[in-house]
């Protein structure tokens, strides 16, 4: 599954890529969200009808986006908006393909 987030920051770069890893049936699947951010290079928003659709039909284990060109270590609005959702961030970085998981407990 790291192979198709990594080829996903690869075709984002060097804005941001995002996505999500759900668990459906027993087996776990990334899908990649559109960036609805303004500033790409920096923030990432998924489509609220695209995570609360995913909500009703699976598990969403993490939310996964990307820094490119820096380290995978959570900002501060990371770890902020992690908390406020309850859910763990799964941060790659790009191209150094490193991995980082916030905010599981």
């Amino acid at each position: 599954m790291l192979d198709s987030i990594y080829k996903a920051a690869e075709k984002a770069a060097p804005e941001e890529m995002c996505g999500l890893i759900i668990e459906r049936n027993g087996k776990e699947e990334f899908i990649e969200c559109k960036n609805f951010a303004e500033n790409k290079l920096n923030e990432f928003k998924i489509d609220p009808k695209t995570f609360v659709k995913y909500q009703l039909i699976s598990k969403i284990k993490y939310v996964v986006h990307s820094h490119y060109d820096q380290k995978c270590s959570p900002s501060d609005q990371d770890k902020k908006s992690c908390r406020a959702i309850g859910i763990p961030y799964m941060i790659v970085s790009y191209p150094e393909k490193e991995v980082c998981i916030y905010g599981e407990s």
